[in-house]
């Protein structure tokens, strides 16, 4: 059914390598778009586009002139042309709606919240001068561009003192300069890969998380599990909540991944996105893990054809970053050739500190058929 099928994919970076693999593995058209002259896609892409993923016009022309038969993005921003033209061209996607709640973290909160849905406390500031806005919000707290993704900019602040520079530091980071200021919610964190099509949403797999650099501020993921350790009881009450939050947001023709936080007052939903998962765990931990491909899915959601969400076994996967404290011993690790080793990328040392996923070192991706031989192959390189 998807052959002679054309399809748009914004995005051409190195994470969008595999998407347009996929698609040129399903005998579908790959035109993919990339304001960068040398994107890593274009060397798969089946037609090249030099275009910004954000310059709506451009994009809306060539779907004028070349007719498509599917958008889609792997990335965060784009998210909303592909809302966009989607709308326009009559093509399957998320609503323009639920784009922009997803790509900002302050219309999200807002949304979840009249839903009674539990988020943290939060207030939006667009600089320190309306400061007092915090609403006697307890510290710690963390400080956040509303509109960024992969960590970049998010700090914990202790006290009002360090409020000035992150403040500063998330409004860099920000491409609408707003921050949006939390309550911490102590616990847990998870991950849940969910899609929605036909009005019906689809969990697929829960993450558990572990971050590095707490004792910075800095809260970057440094190691995905799946599935996630945790009882039949917590997987149900995750489920719900993640659900009723893409239900709130209109979720909808779109793959959701939707972060949360587990402790004894419930579940938090931290925010949640109209996109697969990055970090390598749509790609490969859910496939790894369950034998569902998430990348054909989105394929498949975009133009129209049914998802295929049967879980075909039950396995264990993970993704172990490279940092400072880890590299040698992952690269020791690498040499060992061990078998549950299934693909890995050891760049170049450096004693920069990981302050978002950007500044990781490389990564290792494991798979084994239970979570106690999971768990002890992480000790060994952690």
């Amino acid at each position: 059914m998807t052959s002679n099928k054309k399809i748009l994919i914004l995005g051409g970076g190195q994470m969008q390598v595999p998407i347009i693999q996929c698609a040129n593995s399903m005998g579908i058209h790959s035109v993919v778009a990339d304001m960068a002259i040398d994107a890593p896609g274009f060397m798969y892409a089946k037609e090249k586009l030099h275009v910004s993923t954000m310059d709506v016009d451009k994009l809306r022309e060539f779907c004028r002139c070349h007719p498509i038969d599917g958008i889609l993005t792997t990335s965060d921003a784009p998210v909303n042309v592909v809302a966009v033209l989607g709308a326009e061209f009559g093509l399957p996607a998320m609503s323009i709606e639920t784009a922009r709640l997803c790509t900002n973290k302050y219309f999200q909160r807002q949304c979840l919240k009249s839903h009674g849905i539990k988020t943290p406390l939060f207030c939006m500031i667009s600089n320190d001068e309306n400061i007092d806005d915090l609403n006697n919000m307890p510290f710690p707290l963390i400080v956040k561009p509303v509109d960024s993704s992969a960590s970049r900019g998010v700090t914990r602040v202790e006290n009002f003192n360090e409020l000035h520079d992150a403040i500063q530091f998330a409004n860099e980071q920000s491409r609408s300069h707003t921050v949006i200021i939390e309550e911490f919610i102590e616990g847990q964190e998870f991950s849940v890969e969910s899609f929605s099509q036909h009005g019906v949403t689809h969990i697929i797999a829960i993450t558990q998380k572990q971050t590095i650099g707490e004792e910075y501020g800095c809260f970057v993921e440094d190691t995905h599990i799946q599935p996630a350790m945790i009882s039949d009881v917590v997987t149900e009450l995750i489920k719900a909540e993640v659900l009723a939050a893409t239900k709130a947001l209109g979720a909808n023709n779109c793959p959701n991944h939707t972060e949360v936080k587990v402790n004894g007052d419930g579940v938090f939903i931290i925010e949640s996105a109209c996109r697969l998962g990055g970090d390598y765990i749509t790609s490969d931990l859910v496939p790894l893990s369950t034998g569902v491909n998430m990348l054909e899915n989105l394929i498949r959601v975009s133009i129209g054809e049914p998802i295929d969400v049967a879980i075909k076994y039950n396995k264990c996967s993970a993704v172990q970053f490279l940092n400072t404290e880890n590299y040698y011993r992952c690269q020791e690790f690498v040499e060992s050739a061990h078998p549950a080793i299934q693909r890995y990328y050891i760049g170049q040392f450096s004693k920069q500190l990981i302050r978002s996923s950007l500044d990781r070192l490389g990564y290792i991706i494991l798979q084994t058929e239970t979570l106690s031989e999971m768990k002890s192959l992480l000790l060994k390189i952690k």
